[in-house]
């Protein structure tokens, strides 16, 4: 696994947050629900867990309250979401992934990701809040 993860967000969301690494939801876990969002495909299981939440936040961002963001291994698929590919200027924040443990932060990676290409790490405060940002050791600016 890397030792640095990047996390892209547009200029407008890393404002509206006030730097703050924050999720779209607080749930650690999550049902899988029947709105026509999921495949039934053995992607979730049944009842409440956490690979649900992954797999719902893949699908969109804080989908059913989940507590993930999704970070990237790769800074040029960062700065493509922070950019919403090329569109809007973005921030893209590096982290430090040796302070994980010490500071709660939860790392989950799922078989079969919707989308493989982009090396996506999920990642969550251990309490399904903010990821503290203690993690952060660089804040880059990028332009569409």
């Amino acid at each position: 696994m890397a030792e640095i993860l990047y996390w892209g967000v547009s200029l407008r969301m890393h404002q509206q947050n006030c730097g703050k690494l924050a999720p779209r939801g607080n749930k650690v876990s999550v049902t899988a629900r029947y709105d026509g969002r999921a495949s039934y495909d053995g992607t979730f299981t049944h009842g409440e867990t956490e690979t649900n939440t992954v797999h719902a936040h893949h699908i969109d961002s804080g989908l059913w309250g989940g507590a993930f963001i999704s970070t990237a291994e790769n800074l040029e698929v960062a700065k493509c979401f922070a950019t919403s590919g090329g569109k809007e200027r973005g921030i893209v924040y590096v982290l430090d992934v040796s302070r994980f443990n010490d500071l709660g932060i939860i790392m989950r990676r799922v078989d079969g990701p919707k989308y493989p290409e982009e090396s996506e790490v999920s990642i969550r405060a251990s309490d399904g809040g903010n990821i503290p940002n203690e993690a952060i050791v660089d804040v880059i600016e990028v332009a569409p």
